[in-house]
């Protein structure tokens, strides 16, 4: 199932709120899904963390759903993600 959340971008003002994310670049592809217990401190560290992968393909965009039921119902769902959308910094070697 697709992400439900709405789309904003990477570097607007975030809420801390639990939820999954897709970090996209200005195409709209998906290059990065996780999750979090406080999407406003995940997206700070994104920006801050210029190593990570996702800075290899331009992020621009972010889709995010917030989601309610705790740690194991976001793993669940950011893993589905993940095989739906198979970015490539969710990919191991």
């Amino acid at each position: 199932m697709p992400f439900t959340g709405d789309t904003y971008n990477l570097n607007g003002t975030w809420n801390a709120v639990p939820g999954v994310y897709g970090i996209m670049n200005s195409r709209s592809q998906m290059i990065y899904i996780g999750e979090t217990d406080d999407l406003k401190r995940r997206m700070a560290e994104h920006q801050a963390d210029t190593t990570h992968c996702m800075h290899r393909y331009g992020p621009a965009l972010v889709r995010a759903e917030g989601v309610s039921g705790g740690e194991a119902v976001r793993k669940t769902r950011e893993r589905a993600l993940i095989a739906e959308y198979r970015p490539p910094c969710n990919q191991t070697a």
